[in-house]
């Protein structure tokens, strides 16, 4: 007989998934502490390329190849595992939160890998090395997460905590989290900064208890030092409000006590790093313990969320998941997989992908040209079938949306969320791979357009200007597959594309403003009926499109006939823009959105023809 563990709802998942998120949670902690070898031996620039090592998969081990290499193969056994994890939880049809997690963990781990390229790719930029140590942290958290939803104890605790106790810890915990994480990123700063013995005594500095700060090294290896005693007091005064209110609490108790534990832990990590000047073991096993501090403050936070949460009704999700349990995409008809995966805003964004790719650049490649057609098709597809999935209980209130294929139940909400992911995870390592600039904007559109301006939807009429950034990144995103950077064409590229969508966006607005209206979304054309906001702001993106159209001549990336065809396209979608201000109908709402559709491609492909 097979254990299980189970998860809120109905769904029942094997014992061994709950093992393997562990197993991965520990992978993911040698991967922190192998990482710490790297800087503290020097070995960051021992390979000097990327993907690949040397040109091959297999390098000689020696010396700092040996750290740096060892460094990359186990990320990658890491990032397998969370790969298979992933697959593993949406396949056991795992609760939302278990699969989601899942997912953002591989997500994690692919924009990792890709600023690990960059660290190396630009010679090892503190920015960026900072950046990739950060979100080292980051995904750690979520690998603890996971464990954590894979808990019987977790997922069946009871909310037993209200009133303000409930709010007072919740600060207290969250707040606890939040210092740590500073201290973390503080601690990543002086070490890519080279700032680690600047000061080299303890526990005085430079021989005084405040030291001239007369550097940035200086103020860096003292703030973390200040930081440390200020995570400490507050380890100590949460501790005790646990231990003094909550002992009776699930989990919180020992973990308040094993949490300050830790802390002095580190502290005493931090003072033989100091006295060892930097020893190789003393300093990774500092790093790494300052990891297991953060997930431990983080499970708190956990915890505490868990024990206070207010009581839910049933899920929409749960309802929908039932009536369609037996989909599965195969079985999906022509019409619905179009629906989902939002093929027409695909196929705009792969034909400005395109012209990015032709305008960039000298050396033409079909690889790279296929690379950029894949890729943001992968990612398209991906992020609309998420898409659908964020806005699920909003599309079943709107009379235009309540047809889709998931709020009308035609397609499980499991099966559009694994799908969906696995697109996206795919068409950022396609693009990543080639280019990790490429790689991390593919990952910036995902993320800006599932993750902020779909939420954002629900509470503030600004979210058109947010959902135009997403919208303005393939055609940069096929510029940096050719060209390999961000210069200021690329800018220039970005910017036409996300001013031609705010005239565009009012125009459906205008349209589809009753539907939104029902659905209790905020638009500009809901807040204000009578349509001044939206006039104002047609007229603004309009006027501002021009200019900005006509930029390419200026930077020398078109050439004259680009520029008068330019801007007779632009006084023709200022005009339409205008007769809509003038005339709030229907009608002329309807002609500046079919205007914007022929603007264009007509502008993208003369700038093509015209270079």
């Amino acid at each position: 007989m097979i254990k299980t563990s189970k998860c809120l709802g109905d769904t029942v998942y094997p014992a061994p998934y709950a093992i393997f998120a562990r197993v991965v949670a520990f992978a993911t902690a040698l991967l922190v502490f192998i990482g710490a070898t790297i800087t503290t031996t020097g070995s960051g620039l021992s390979v000097p390329d990327w993907p690949l090592s040397f040109g091959t998969v297999n390098p000689t081990m020696v010396g700092g190849v040996f750290y740096e290499h060892g460094h990359r193969l186990v990320a990658s056994g890491v990032g397998f595992l969370v790969l298979l994890s992933a697959f593993w939880a949406s396949f056991l049809r795992a609760h939302a939160v278990v699969r989601r997690l899942a997912f953002l963990a591989l997500g994690l781990v692919i924009f990792q890998g890709l600023l690990g390229g960059l660290t190396v790719l630009m010679r090892l930029p503190t920015a960026v090395s900072v950046a990739h140590g950060t979100v080292a942290q980051i995904f750690f958290c979520t690998t603890v997460a996971l464990v954590w939803w894979t808990t019987r104890g977790f997922v069946e605790a009871e909310s037993t905590i209200k009133g303000p106790a409930a709010g007072n810890l919740r600060i207290a915990a969250f707040g606890m989290t939040i210092l740590v994480f500073c201290q973390l990123l503080i601690g990543a700063l002086m070490r890519h900064m080279g700032a680690g013995l600047v000061i080299p005594d303890f526990p005085t500095s430079l021989g005084r208890w405040i030291p001239p700060l007369t550097s940035a090294a200086v103020a860096v290896n003292f703030g973390h030092r200040v930081m440390a005693l200020a995570v400490f007091s507050m380890g100590c005064l949460l501790c005790a409000r646990i231990l003094r209110c909550h002992r009776q609490a699930p989990a919180l108790p020992k973990l308040a006590l094993l949490l300050v534990g830790l802390i002095l832990v580190q502290g005493t990590l931090g003072a033989f790093t100091v006295w060892t000047a930097r020893s190789l073991w003393v300093t990774c096993f500092h790093v790494v313990n300052g990891a297991l501090v953060l997930a431990t403050s983080f499970s708190i936070s956990l915890w505490v969320q868990r024990l206070t949460r207010k009581e839910e009704g049933q899920e929409l999700e749960t309802r929908l998941s039932v009536e369609a349990s037996a989909k599965r995409l195969k079985d999906v008809s022509r019409k619905d997989m179009m629906e989902l995966t939002k093929a027409r805003l695909v196929t705009m964004s792969v034909f400005t992908a395109l012209c990015g790719f032709l305008v960039g650049g000298t050396q033409f490649s079909w690889w790279g040209l296929m690379v950029a057609v894949i890729g943001v098709s992968l990612l398209g597809a991906g992020s609309g079938m998420l898409n659908h999935v964020v806005e699920v209980e909003t599309d079943a209130r709107m009379e235009r949306t309540r047809n889709r294929p998931l709020p009308a139940g035609r397609v499980d909400i499991a099966v559009a969320e694994r799908f969906g992911g696995f697109l996206v995870a795919a068409g950022t390592l396609v693009l990543g791979l080639w280019q990790p600039w490429a790689g991390l904007l593919a990952f910036a559109a995902f993320f800006s357009y599932v993750l902020i301006y779909t939420p954002m939807k629900r509470v503030s009429p600004s979210c058109t200007v947010v959902g135009a950034i997403p919208g303005a990144l393939p055609v940069l995103i096929g510029y940096v597959v050719r060209t390999g950077t961000l210069d200021l064409s690329g800018a220039i590229l970005f910017a036409i594309l996300f001013l031609w969508q705010l005239p565009h966006f009012m125009a459906i607005a205008w349209l589809c403003r009753d539907d939104y209206a029902a659905a209790g979304l905020p638009m500009v054309t809901v807040i204000d009926p009578k349509g001044t906001l939206a006039s104002s702001q047609i007229l603004i993106y309009c006027l501002a499109l021009i200019p900005v159209s006509l930029a390419p001549t200026m930077a020398g990336m078109a050439g004259p006939f680009y520029f008068y065809s330019a801007l007779a396209l632009g006084l023709m979608y200022l005009y339409s823009g205008v007769a809509l201000c003038k005339e709030k109908t229907t009608q002329h709402a309807r002609k500046l959105l079919l205007t914007s559709v022929v603007y264009l491609p007509l502008l993208y492909g003369v700038m093509v023809v015209g270079r």
